[in-house]
């Protein structure tokens, strides 16, 4: 197993019982793999477990677990179309995205960045 997931394992104190039965998914959303029933427990991304069908997620790690992974925007030198790319990057630093961010299973990033 990856170390985050051992971490949290050892972290949950549950590491002896759960690491024997457990395996790494290497290519296929784990969501996939519990919904196709090769699985009855799995853990993944919120934004990645959403749009699978056939699995209920029955809720969040606790915050002491989570991993956070920051995403960023750029606009390349060249762009074409450098003033549209830097209202997309505006309207997604913006409270009126956070809704649909949220429904994606994201959350917005709790300070806006200058672009």
């Amino acid at each position: 197993m990856l170390d985050r997931q051992t971490t949290m394992l050892d972290r949950l104190g549950i590491a002896a019982e759960v690491r024997p039965k457990g395996r790494m998914i290497p290519a296929t959303p784990v969501g996939e793999i519990v919904a196709q029933g090769q699985a009855e427990l799995g853990f993944q991304q919120l934004s990645e477990l959403k749009p699978v069908k056939g699995i209920r997620i029955v809720g969040m790690l606790p915050e002491s677990l989570q991993k956070v992974t920051p995403f960023s925007a750029g606009v390349v030198a060249y762009s074409r179309h450098p003033k549209a790319a830097r209202s997309l990057i505006a309207y997604l630093a913006s409270p009126r995205a956070y809704a649909i961010i949220r429904d994606s299973g994201l959350e917005p990033a709790s300070q806006k960045v200058q672009p």
